[in-house]
């Protein structure tokens, strides 16, 4: 397969296939299978609980003719406890150098807005949530391209079990000097009677070791007449000292009527290899018991985690 469209598939699909191994090659052709296995142990009021993972995804590419290509993505998560096993991504798509365009259950294009404060090994993007067509869900068509310095994304998503319809948009500018800029809005149908919409903006900056960056968002819920308006920021720092990275961030996000989010997690990661890394994560939960259904949802969190990338 033309080396030009390689790089362009993987570009297109770095968010999913980062650890992918090739395994079949015929110069036209190509498949390769990654995945991560990941044990974690979370302890929250005393008690420690399994969360552990895997992940397995294949990734076939195929070079359909002279500026064109034909890639196709799959992955499966399976949890310790059996619950809530998925198919995380499951489509298929044309690309050529001004972009990709899939259909199925796919990434929204809000993601790579929330990605700038989502750097934690397992807490934080506590106050950056999207609403479902700007996250990963199905009957989805999105574009993705990529313009030197400039990454764009937008999506449709048609009646599934979550939503009527809806749509998102987003746009991320990196520059050579450490500076990235973010912005993105969405906007879907729930029911007939509910219409949800919000926008994202984000802003980033790396020197070195450091990383610093801020999310805000806003959003509108409208319901009969009735409206609730929601609103978040995180903060995210990170510092990378040899082989262990050390990451920080605090999320807060409220209703008109109560807090929905507010915390305090930060965490070491200390990476052995490229394939390998061990992490501790901590949790310090701000909000109050009267904010929650659930009192053990305003206590705090310890994680330990062993990921294996493959």
């Amino acid at each position: 397969m033309n080396k030009t469209f390689i790089a362009l598939a993987v570009a297109a699909l770095a968010s999913t296939s980062v650890s992918a191994a090739e395994i079949f090659n015929d110069g036209t052709s190509s498949m390769a299978i990654g995945g991560r296995a990941e044990a974690r142990a979370s302890i929250k009021d005393g008690e420690m609980n399994d969360a552990s993972r895997v992940r397995i995804n294949v990734l076939g590419t195929t070079q359909i003719s002279e500026e064109a290509y034909g890639v196709g993505f799959f992955e499966r998560e399976f949890k310790s406890d059996k619950a809530d096993d998925e198919n995380r991504y499951l489509f298929a798509g044309i690309g050529t150098e001004f972009g990709l365009v899939t259909y199925g259950k796919n990434d929204g294009s809000l993601g790579m807005i929330t990605d700038f404060t989502d750097i934690m090994s397992y807490h934080g993007a506590a106050a950056s949530s999207k609403i479902t067509v700007a996250d990963r869900t199905n009957n989805n068509i999105a574009y993705k391209g990529e313009f030197g310095g400039l990454t764009v994304k937008a999506n449709y998503v048609g009646k599934n079990d979550d939503v009527e319809k809806g749509y998102s948009l987003g746009a991320v500018y990196a520059m050579e000097n450490g500076l990235a800029m973010g912005l993105g809005y969405a906007d879907q149908d729930t029911t007939n009677t509910l219409t949800e919409s919000q926008i994202e903006a984000a802003v980033s900056y790396t020197m070195g070791d450091i990383y610093v960056a801020a999310l805000y968002k806003d959003g509108e819920n409208k319901a009969s007449g009735a409206k609730d308006d929601l609103t978040g920021y995180e903060l995210a720092a990170a510092y990378t000292m040899g082989q262990t990275k050390f990451t920080t961030t605090y999320g807060k996000a409220e209703t008109e009527s109560k807090d929905t989010a507010d915390s305090i997690a930060i965490d070491a990661t200390h990476y052995f290899n490229s394939n390998f890394r061990t992490y501790v994560s901590y949790n310090f939960n701000l909000l109050d018991k009267s904010d929650v259904v659930d009192a053990i949802d305003a206590e705090d969190e310890l994680v330990f985690g062993l990921r294996y990338d493959f």
